[in-house]
């Protein structure tokens, strides 16, 4: 039952309060009522109380300052605060706190005992955490099995002398009978979501957790034993009579292991199972059988049971045409769509996992992919240098990938840089061309040769690119750009001098007077005669 303390200097709400509420019934007792948040804090070093419900405005110490105090002195303790005041700067105060609940008077004793349900609910979740940690931490200090573990291990490197282990077996108490045996690798994928939900808690902790969570199993379910390696991975030896019974002893068992550390840690596992062996002197070939199968992991992914028939070569395998790959990556970086450039490279990830090749030559396998578009890509050597510095830290922590799947994430996101990058430079030309394509009709406009044939034949491009390139850099075509100039070049003349329309068609460029005309009655509205009378009036 948890304790209760009541705070609030009005003497019939805490009258009220004490006897309205079936304190007992709700999981609680209260231990004291008191008039003052100083006098609360008097009580509380006699004894810490699991809840505490205050009023806001008291006479010596207040309601927030009591929720300080808890704050810092008892962070375990709920607070709620039951005030008159329906005041913002009171409730940011009380969120400071980590108030549990800020409740408004008038309270009824329904609304009250929701508040203290809630609060109960909240307490005994603390309580189950509480139990559950300690009882781990009690499980990992008094139950690691350190001569077993020492012994299992030498027994599964090829350590132990054949003659001996049915005395040492016996010795400490490890009983694998039968006629047949393998091994399996018990690996947490990732230890996070168990350790997120405590405070100061270590890998450790989980790693042995998965491993005692196995133990369990295994002895209970089949014959054999679990335990934790060198390096703190569970490690499970499997013994049957017949074939056929150990794997499916092992079957049944590892599944119920993965199920159950599921439910348990929230932690999802990969098990890799090793080669039957028919002598237990032998285990050592099983267990290195089971590590070249938990290589698989990279290929595969996670929360699986690996078995060597993964390392088994497929009669259609073949090798994998990289260059072609990259080819169509660097197709798809060259048109500029993110998502095939995804879809590609998960592709490419699907048929080096469809391969079965080991962890090495898959990632040979990506890298080379990666190399290759990079080589291919044709960037500036300024922007290749910033996708060469993202490639070497890919190679600096290449062995750190616990699955192809990440790498692929890691290789698809430099695609999608180099994408952006080739963007940026091909802006970066366009403008260049565009600006050169503008000094280019400055210099030559007053001649009636220049075309979009005699740009490009100058600027050494193709008129088709060229014509997308100007208009997404200038917003018109060439020739309306040439137009343009003409026109205001034209203008500039009908203003200032006394040439005859003739004459200032052909200084601008025109060789036909007629078409001229035409040309500037559309661009201003009038014709060059008009134009000129009007501006020369002016």
């Amino acid at each position: 039952m948890y304790k209760a303390l009541l705070v609030d200097d009005e003497a019939l709400t805490r009258e009220a309060i004490s006897e309205n509420i079936p304190w007992k019934d709700l999981g609680f007792e209260l231990i004291a009522s008191c008039e003052n948040g100083r006098e609360a804090m008097e009580r509380m070093k006699e004894t810490v109380p699991d809840l505490l419900l205050t009023d806001i405005y008291m006479p010596y110490v207040d309601g927030i300052e009591l929720a300080r105090y808890v704050y810092e002195n008892h962070p375990d303790m709920k607070t709620v605060i039951i005030s008159g005041y329906d005041e913002f700067e009171y409730a940011k105060q009380a969120v400071r706190y980590q108030v549990m609940e800020y409740i408004l008077k008038p309270v009824t004793p329904s609304e009250l005992m929701e508040v203290l349900l809630r609060a109960k609910e909240s307490l005994d979740e603390r309580y189950e955490r509480t139990r559950t940690l300690k009882k781990l931490q009690g499980a990992y200090v008094s139950n690691r099995p350190f001569l077993r573990g020492r012994f299992l291990n030498s027994l599964l490197r090829g350590n132990e002398r054949s003659e001996t282990l049915k005395d040492k077996m016996e010795e400490l108490g490890i009983s694998l009978q039968g006629c047949f045996f393998n091994t399996a690798i018990v690996e947490g994928d990732d230890l996070s979501p168990f350790l997120n939900q405590y405070k100061d808690v270590r890998d450790e902790l989980a790693l042995f957790a998965i491993c005692n969570i196995a133990q369990e199993l295994v002895e209970r379910g089949s014959s054999g034993v679990a335990f934790q390696n060198m390096e703190e991975k569970t490690i499970i030896i499997f013994s049957g009579d017949t074939q056929e019974g150990l794997e499916q002893q092992m079957e049944g068992t590892l599944k119920e292991i993965q199920g159950t550390v599921q439910r348990l840690l929230l932690i999802e596992t990969t098990i890799g199972v090793g080669q039957m062996v028919s002598d237990i002197s032998r285990l050592y070939q099983s267990y290195e059988r089971a590590w070249e199968v938990m290589e698989q992991k990279f290929l595969m992914g996670g929360g699986r049971i690996l078995r060597q028939e993964l390392l088994e070569e497929p009669e259609n395998s073949r090798a994998i045409d990289v260059p072609r790959w990259a080819g169509r990556v660097l197709q798809e970086v060259k048109s500029g769509n993110e998502e095939t450039i995804e879809a590609c490279i998960r592709a490419f990830a699907q048929e080096i996992r469809e391969s079965y090749a080991n962890r090495n030559r898959s990632i040979i396998y990506m890298q080379n992919l990666l190399l290759t578009v990079i080589g291919t890509a044709n960037l500036v050597k300024e922007k290749e240098s910033i996708i060469i510095e993202e490639e070497k830290e890919l190679l600096n922590r290449i062995y750190t990938y616990e699955h192809l799947t990440d790498m692929a994430t890691d290789v698809i996101a430099i695609c999608v840089h180099i994408l952006e990058l080739l963007g940026e430079q091909r802006d970066s030309y366009g403008k260049k061309q565009a600006l050169m394509a503008l000094d280019y009709i400055k210099d030559n406009y007053m001649n009636s040769e220049v075309s979009l044939n005699s740009v490009c034949s100058h600027l050494a491009i193709s008129t088709s690119y060229f014509s997308t390139l100007f208009k997404s850099c200038t917003g018109e075509t060439f020739i309306e750009a040439l137009t343009k100039k003409r026109m205001e070049e034209a203008k500039k003349l009908l203003e200032n001098t006394s040439m005859k329309t003739y004459e200032v068609a052909r200084e601008v460029g025109f060789s036909d007077p007629h078409y001229f005309s035409i040309a500037f009655k559309k661009a201003t509205g009038r014709t060059p005669t008009e134009y000129a009378k009007e501006k020369r009036l002016e």
